[in-house]
């Protein structure tokens, strides 16, 4: 992906963070944690870090439903021979989700969504390389309503595409604009 690509998607994913209630959005979160390789990735990658961001919306048709946008960046260092080189993830993804008890204080949840996965690798010397593909992205997770507008989650997912796949476990808070809880 070229950087102004790049640094256009990032810009989009920002302003629908820092611009929620113009979105009429009704929470956003952060989260982070580890980045475990998957897949061939493993082969030549450490375990690294993740950090996530993003926007949602209830569905009030259905309750416990949700759809939202997130963005995700993370770095994996590379094994030995090339352990001075590393891998950067860059996703923007629009996920589903659904809260099987979203009315309790804590409630199990489960996420797919589809978007665009960017890997950049980054050698210790010479030039660095970067292709951007579709992505996929499911997750697992519990949630726990510690008031009425701040929740905290734990979830495992697979975040992935034909060149990179990674499962990220994180943990993370919502801040809910509706002053309810989720």
């Amino acid at each position: 992906m070229k950087r102004g690509k790049l640094v256009s998607v990032g810009l989009f994913v920002l302003a629908a963070v820092a611009m929620p209630a113009t979105a009429k959005a009704q929470y956003v979160f952060l989260g982070g944690g580890a980045s475990i390789p998957n897949g061939d990735f493993k082969d030549e990658a450490k375990t690294g870090w993740m950090a996530q961001a993003g926007v949602g919306y209830d569905i009030a048709a259905v309750k416990g439903l949700w759809v939202e946008a997130e963005g995700f960046y993370g770095s994996n260092k590379h094994k030995a021979p090339d352990d001075g080189d590393k891998t950067n993830l860059f996703a923007g993804i629009a996920a589903l989700g659904y809260s099987f008890t979203p009315d309790s204080k804590v409630s199990p949840y489960v996420l797919a969504g589809a978007g665009i996965l960017n890997h950049k690798f980054v050698p210790a010397t010479g030039t660095s390389e970067s292709e951007s593909k579709f992505a996929y992205s499911g997750a697992v997770g519990i949630g726990y309503n510690a008031s009425s507008s701040v929740h905290v989650w734990l979830e495992g997912r697979v975040l992935g595409s034909k060149s990179s796949r990674v499962i990220p476990i994180s943990l993370g808070f919502t801040y809910n604009f509706s002053k309810k809880a989720m």
